[in-house]
């Protein structure tokens, strides 16, 4: 079990690229008309019905405000659909449990000085029959039974620790997108190295390696170097669910050694409360690694820590802290030191089946920490708006579009290419290898890639839309602007295409 925020998490709107057109248009007023239906049926949907249920709720506990089972009815109502500042105040007047219910809500909206009082409230009162309820907790990382409330109070602990040193750093971008696809949103230039999925790591292990080591799953992610020589890996073991962390050198004859366990939780950590360490980046340094991991010094299910190399083993792991660590899930922190541009995961925004991946301008030297009585310091902690982050930002969100791409353009995602091309003479092209001379097979890369890109814009716009039709109405632009990106790149590629079919018949076609 992993200690993650109550149900209910506040939603925040989200942003993608800054590029809105200043002119409404007919595009716009089509789509708009479309969603007019779409709107229509919402109000027929569950949400709806949840809708109806907390006004009914709510109104039956202002109407009977002592009574405990109308203000529970109501909190939990209010909960579940995600208003949980509007929640805490009906917990408080529900009985003595409520007092816990809103200290955990108090702690996901990073009001943990209030969370604290209302933990001490709740063991001041708690009964036997509580205790021992409280008792039965099952941290993830261990087998044995312990006391949540101990948990929830290290925890709040820690947020308190962690909200005096949060990071000044300048979020740009934040897009939601289905929980499995977020290494597509990762572009980095070569020299960061790249992000793999499983598939590849696979590929290069020793037949039977991951049976003989008892190991059973691969992480859906994986750190390759620039050169493709080095690969640094997460795997389980099969009988402890434990993961622990591999890498692996090619030899000059190209065969891959068999994989060096690097650590586990215990042994970089130096102690057992966890058993998970994940989501591997090694900094072109050679030295400096980012990683997530559970445990009692996460604020969260999985945060993010920072290791260095040393002569013999990696050394003591530090919480990178917030803004980047939530009380939820984050991993898979990427720098790309060419380009200025960072991102990690996060399932805080609490999407069924989806996290949000943000795009962030990392800290030129040395890290720089707001001042512990910035105002709206937790909202910033907690990203409830990026553009909180953004005051005093080296560039802005359109120079940060320039940048991402000029990652993406330099981005080498030759290890893993989706390739179909059908030639007029009946050939069907899956493999750039398949193709003639070098100057075609280059041309080709450079379509692949902007086929990744275009596909993973398309999946942008699927979320953008799928927000409007929600009722967030401030996407329209943003929608409009991205429409028009998608078609001009659909039509890059299709030129680009025609070029790379007629280069390879010796240009005796004009189209096919």
């Amino acid at each position: 079990m992993i200690f993650c925020p109550a149900e209910g998490n506040v939603s925040k709107k989200i942003t993608i690229f800054e590029a809105a057109t200043s002119n409404s248009s007919t595009m716009l007023r089509k789509y708009i008309f479309s969603l007019l239906s779409i709107a229509f049926i919402a109000l027929t949907t569950p949400a709806a019905a949840m809708a109806d249920e907390v006004t009914d709720a709510v109104a039956a506990a202002k109407k009977s405000p002592k009574n405990q089972k109308a203000n529970r009815r109501a909190a939990e109502a209010l909960r579940d659909a995600g208003q949980p500042a509007e929640a805490i105040t009906y917990f408080i007047k529900s009985d003595n449990r409520g007092n816990l219910d809103a200290a955990e809500l108090c702690f996901d909206l990073y009001d943990f000085q209030r969370a604290g009082e209302l933990l001490d409230k709740y063991l001041s009162k708690r009964t036997k029959d509580q205790s021992a309820a409280d008792n039965q907790y099952i941290p993830q990382w261990s087998d044995e039974p312990t006391d949540y409330t101990d948990i929830l109070r290290h925890r709040i602990n820690l947020g308190l620790s962690m909200l005096d040193r949060v990071e000044k750093i300048a979020v740009m971008d934040s897009v939601n997108i289905p929980a499995d696809d977020f290494l597509n949103y990762y572009r980095m230039a070569r020299t960061a190295g790249r992000l793999r999925p499983d598939s590849r790591v696979e590929r290069l292990l020793p037949r039977g390696w991951l049976t003989a080591q008892g190991l059973a799953t691969l992480s859906p992610a994986a750190f390759e170097s620039e050169a493709g020589d080095y690969v640094m890996f997460a795997a389980m073991d099969d009988e402890s669910g434990k993961s622990a962390l591999y890498e692996t050198y090619q030899l000059a004859d190209g065969q891959w050694i068999e994989p060096v366990r690097l650590f586990d939780f215990e042994s970089i950590f130096g102690k057992d409360s966890g058993s998970t360490v994940d989501f591997p980046f090694l900094m072109p340094d050679g030295v400096t690694l980012y990683f997530a991991a559970d445990g009692e010094d996460s604020l969260g299910g999985l945060d993010i820590f920072v290791s260095r190399r040393g002569d013999e083993s990696y050394l003591q792991p530090s919480n990178v802290g917030m803004p980047y660590n939530s009380p939820a899930n984050d991993y898979m922190l990427a720098i790309d030191e060419a380009n200025g541009i960072g991102w990690w995961v996060s399932d805080r925004n609490g999407l069924a089946d989806s996290v949000t991946v943000y795009t962030f301008i990392p800290s030129a030297d040395m890290r720089v920490n707001y001042p512990a009585d910035t105002p709206d310091l937790g909202d910033i902690a907690r990203l409830s708006s990026i553009a909180l982050t953004q005051s005093g930002a080296p560039y802005s969100a359109a120079e940060l579009r320039k940048r991402s791409e000029a990652a993406a353009a330099t981005a080498d995602d030759s290890g893993d290419p989706v390739i179909e091309i059908s030639l007029p003479d009946g050939r069907v092209i899956t493999s750039a290898d398949n193709f003639s001379s070098p100057r075609v097979r280059k041309a080709v890369a450079e379509y692949v890639k902007g086929c990744n890109y275009l596909a993973a814009s398309r999946r942008q716009l699927e979320q953008l839309r799928a927000q409007y039709g929600a009722g967030d109405h401030s996407l329209s632009f943003r929608i409009i602007s991205l429409e028009e990106e998608v078609e001009r790149r659909n039509r890059e590629l299709t030129s680009l295409r025609n070029e790379v079919v007629r280069a390879e018949l010796g240009d005796n076609i004009s189209n096919f």
